[in-house]
């Protein structure tokens, strides 16, 4: 008895040393004059929008150093190098200086997940319904975010084969009564980006897909 478990906490603890190992071997990115940067490959990186958000995190690479007492894990994500996009452990990207993030148009997603909060509640694989509400999102006229309450409000990620390490995630609004601005009837769907400040009228697809 003694002896399997002197060998369970040996294996136990040469987990915890490879482990802690393999961390300090990673990258370490710190905040200075070129950005995030990474010293060992000579990358530096940048936060994306918090609307690019990784549909996964595979393998540990790294971490994010913030400051002394703060710091954050850094992970490969599908279909992108280390060296040119990684995520952190709460799914935020940062991406290399020398590429440029695709916008919600060139990424072409056919795939829109609507989420209550981080639990899918209707996958919508309609291309054509997808591309619609891209197309109204960003050719529409970009409105005061009224702040009042909405009969329902979801978080949506538009899902790209091109891209498939991360999604372009936006905040469904829908009201009870259609928003009527200086005599304009701009409808009852709405999608919004509170970080770019984007509130745009869009059609019912949505609402449609969900069966309300």
């Amino acid at each position: 008895m003694r002896s399997t478990l002197k060998k369970a906490l040996l294996v136990g603890v040469a987990t915890l040393l490879f482990a802690t190992s393999a961390t300090a071997c990673g990258v370490n990115l710190r905040s200075g004059e070129h950005g995030l940067y990474d010293e060992k490959n000579d990358v530096s990186y940048t936060h994306a929008s918090p609307a690019y958000e990784a549909t996964s995190l595979l393998k540990e690479y790294g971490k994010l150093t913030v400051t002394d007492s703060e710091s954050y894990a850094l992970y490969t994500i599908p279909g992108m190098e280390p060296t040119e996009m990684l995520a952190t452990e709460d799914f935020n990207i940062v991406y290399s200086s020398e590429i440029d993030l695709p916008t919600l148009t060139e990424m072409d997603p056919t795939v829109l997940r609507v989420c209550n909060d981080s639990i899918e509640i209707k996958r919508m694989d309609d291309a054509k319904a997808v591309t619609a509400l891209v197309k109204a999102y960003t050719e529409g006229t970009n409105l005061d975010y009224p702040g009042t309450m909405p009969q329902r409000s979801y978080k949506v990620r538009f899902e790209s084969v091109d891209y498939p390490g991360f999604y372009y995630t936006l905040t469904y609004v829908e009201y009870a009564s259609d928003m009527v601005i200086e005599g304009k009837n701009y409808g009852k769907y709405f999608l919004y980006n509170a970080f770019d400040h984007n509130f745009v009228a869009v059609g019912d697809e949505i609402h449609s897909a969900l069966g309300a």
